[in-house]
């Protein structure tokens, strides 16, 4: 492997942290709060597009019907999620993350000319070559699968399963509410029943989120060793004329 590739590999390393460092320069998104009309439902959604509260107030009989309130909740989150979106959105300066990005390309540029082996240690440790191939296969076969099967789901229930919420990484899917349940209970107990339903539901979904979090850094590490052992490598077969 020439110089030049490896040099080319470190510029895409480089550009691509710059890059992630411009993104997170811009405004997080913001917690989005909203009711319904009638002022039967509340639902506050966290910065990650998640419900982080679902409240049924007073009185919410005498607006909806009881079959219909899991699906009021539903049509509320989104409503909500929508709206914290266009927010976010309109806060996102789009001209100061170009010139952010053009200014990552420069430095791209500049670095053109830069030795590789000198800076081999910038892309991780390196390993046995056998070794590191193995490891590449099982997690290129992790990421085929992981792409193949369906979305992830959770689902939180209440103790007597009367409510249950189903999140996923893109936020509330489902909301389901029985209805004698509800009609037999006050506002306080069907709260109750959302907050553990919800607190379930978001436990599962934050454990998925650690390993898939554990699988990413895996496949980063990886990748920055299998560019060390190809510098290694690379430093390993180079001529004493070429030195």
């Amino acid at each position: 492997m020439s110089d030049k590739i490896l040099a080319r590999l470190q510029q895409i390393q480089g550009h691509a942290l710059k890059i992630q460092a411009a993104m997170q320069s811009q405004p997080s998104p913001s917690e989005g709060r909203g009711s319904d009309p009638n002022g039967c439902v509340a639902v506050v959604v966290d910065p990650d597009g998640l419900p982080s509260r679902i409240e049924v107030w007073t009185g919410w009989q005498r607006h909806v019907a009881a079959e219909e309130l899991g699906s009021l909740v539903l049509r509320l989150y989104r409503e909500v999620a929508a709206q914290a979106v266009r927010a976010w959105s309109a806060s996102f300066d789009l001209d100061a993350w170009r010139s952010r990005a053009e200014a990552a390309g420069a430095g791209e540029q500049e670095d053109a000319g830069l030795p590789p082996i000198a800076q081999a240690q910038a892309f991780g440790n390196p390993r046995d070559l056998l070794t590191l191939t193995e490891e590449a296969l099982k997690a290129l076969k992790v990421t085929r699968d992981q792409a193949a099967a369906p979305p992830v789901t959770a689902t939180g229930w209440d103790g007597e399963r009367a409510v249950s919420i189903t999140l996923t990484p893109g936020g509330l899917h489902g909301c389901t509410i029985n209805p004698r349940w509800a009609l037999r209970h006050g506002a306080s107990a069907l709260n109750a029943a959302l907050r553990e339903a919800l607190r379930q539901a978001r436990a599962a979904m934050d454990e998925h989120a650690a390993h898939r979090k554990a699988q990413a850094q895996g496949l980063d590490d990886l990748a920055r060793q299998a560019l060390a052992t190809l510098v290694r490598f690379q430093d390993l077969n180079t001529s004493p004329e070429e030195s």
